[in-house]
């Protein structure tokens, strides 16, 4: 291996030996401080961003790993989001004194098969950054096991992901027996089984669709998102799930003339239902995480409308959309766990009564969320709605735009139900605890992302143009 190629590897070796110095740091003698280990956390992912943005890799790294623009992008874009995290989980009540270096270092791992699914250059180490990244989120989801539903939680998602596994692995066994390799750049490549092969990314897909909780595959997502600690949701509900859509677009956006009009069907019906029951589900759901669970569900539909479109405009639409979904639903957990209780989340829309009013910056981050995960100019969800619209139009695929177009103004008015809720007059009778000043640099950030992203396009839009 080159030297060039060792240097690649960086940002990668930072987050392992990141993790596991945090742990050797909890076997002393002398407990550290949370503030120490914070920091230590906070240093290993800011040099593994700032590693990637100014090294320039090779375009492949030892056969397994690929470094073009789309790695580039997403490998900073996750570990910056991870921080925003780990600093959200410093200051969120119901786990004071619980953020410790065994919690700090899951998500460094988790963050770390992020960025190998990402950059995947062959199916087994896509496999491999699947469990690294799913492996913690079992024990994150349950932290605290004396909370309600943390366990059974956790339990829950490590059986369904179990289920997923198996489908992925079968269908990556079906496409190394339609094609004699596992190499993603040689999928295009003409298959020895023209049967095997669409079989094999319909079973990858049903995988994938597991951990996106994509209908009829999301009957998890609810449970789990009201389960969780609300940075824990934060992460599989932002980062997490658009590590699994970057791989799952990489896969489909490849040369694959053998299985389009095969897949074609596939994805607009799971496209259609995701969408639909999505937003009926969220319509009348009075508990705010499980609400955003649903609409999320939504979300990756309009993703798929995307994908469906089979165009160079799709391609770039779904990496847009990962991008906003990341940022939009990073902003509303980080408002959720930013006005959490001191031993549990706020469960109820009843319960956020006036609080946008009370704390001005927290109502102004989830105004400007919500606005975008509605689609309202001037926000990043606008221009990926518009985006990913647009290319289905182009595709011919207009019926779908329709319905997705009908699907985004239903939306709507469960979005705006919540942000009436947030600048109600009436307060809410329970104590709020204030904000952490650093709960508030994060709330910040993500709003001024979500409209600069919204306003300035163009940017991005270059950074994710396939090679």
């Amino acid at each position: 291996m080159r030297l060039a190629d060792l240097i690649s590897l960086i940002p990668y070796l930072l987050l392992a030996t990141g993790g596991l110095t945090l742990l050797m740091m909890g076997i002393g003698p002398k407990r550290v401080s949370t503030r120490r280990l914070t920091n230590v956390a906070l240093v290993f992912l800011l040099l593994g961003a700032a590693t990637t943005l100014l090294w320039e890799a090779p375009r492949e790294v030892g056969g397994l790993l690929v470094a073009d623009s789309i790695s580039r992008l997403f490998t900073p874009f996750f570990m910056l989001s991870a921080t925003a995290i780990v600093m959200l989980s410093t200051s969120y009540e119901p786990l004071r004194g619980e953020v410790r270096e065994e919690y700090l270092s899951l998500i460094l791992f988790a963050t770390l098969g992020m960025i190998l699914l990402v950059s995947s250059h062959n199916l087994v180490n896509a496999f491999i950054g699947l469990e690294i990244l799913a492996i913690p989120l079992y024990a994150l989801i349950a932290w605290r096991p004396e909370r309600d539903g943390a366990i059974e939680g956790g339990v829950k998602y490590a059986i369904l992901a179990g289920f997923s596994v198996a489908f992925f692995l079968y269908g990556v066994a079906l496409i190394y027996a339609a094609t004699g390799t596992l190499d993603l750049a040689a999928l295009g490549a003409e298959p020895t089984s023209k049967h095997l092969l669409p079989v094999a990314v319909t079973l990858i897909l049903v995988g994938i669709g597991f951990k996106l909780a994509l209908v009829p595959f999301h009957m998890w997502a609810p449970d789990i998102y009201q389960a969780a600690p609300s940075p824990i949701t934060a992460l599989f509900a932002s980062i997490a799930k658009a590590a699994a859509l970057v791989f799952l677009i990489r896969l489909l956006c490849l040369q694959l003339p053998h299985i389009w009009e095969v897949l074609l069907p596939l994805l607009w019906g799971l496209a259609l239902i995701s969408m639909v029951a999505g937003n009926l589900l969220a319509l009348h759901q009075q508990n705010l995480k499980r609400l955003l669970a649903y609409s999320s569900i939504a979300h990756l539909g309009y993703i798929l409308v995307a994908l469906a479109a089979g165009n160079s405009l799709g391609q770039d639409a779904a990496f847009y959309y990962a991008v906003a979904y990341t940022a939009m639903n990073l902003g509303v957990f980080a408002v959720v766990a930013a006005l959490a209780l001191p031993d549990h989340d706020r469960e109820n829309l009843k319960d956020y009564q006036g609080l946008g009013r009370r704390y001005p910056i927290v109502g102004f981050t989830m105004g400007i969320c919500l606005l975008a995960l509605a689609g309202l100019p001037p926000t990043a969800g606008f221009m990926a709605k518009l985006l990913a619209f647009g290319a289905a139009i182009e595709a011919g695929h207009i019926m779908l735009a329709v319905i997705a177009g009908i699907n985004t103004a239903f939306a709507f008015f469960y979005y705006l139900r919540i942000i009436m809720v947030f600048y109600s007059d009436k307060t809410t009778d329970i104590n709020a605890t204030p904000p952490a000043q650093g709960t508030h640099a994060v709330l910040i950030i993500v709003s001024l992302f979500v409209i600069g992203l919204g306003i300035f396009p163009e940017w991005l839009l270059e950074s994710i143009k396939m090679p």
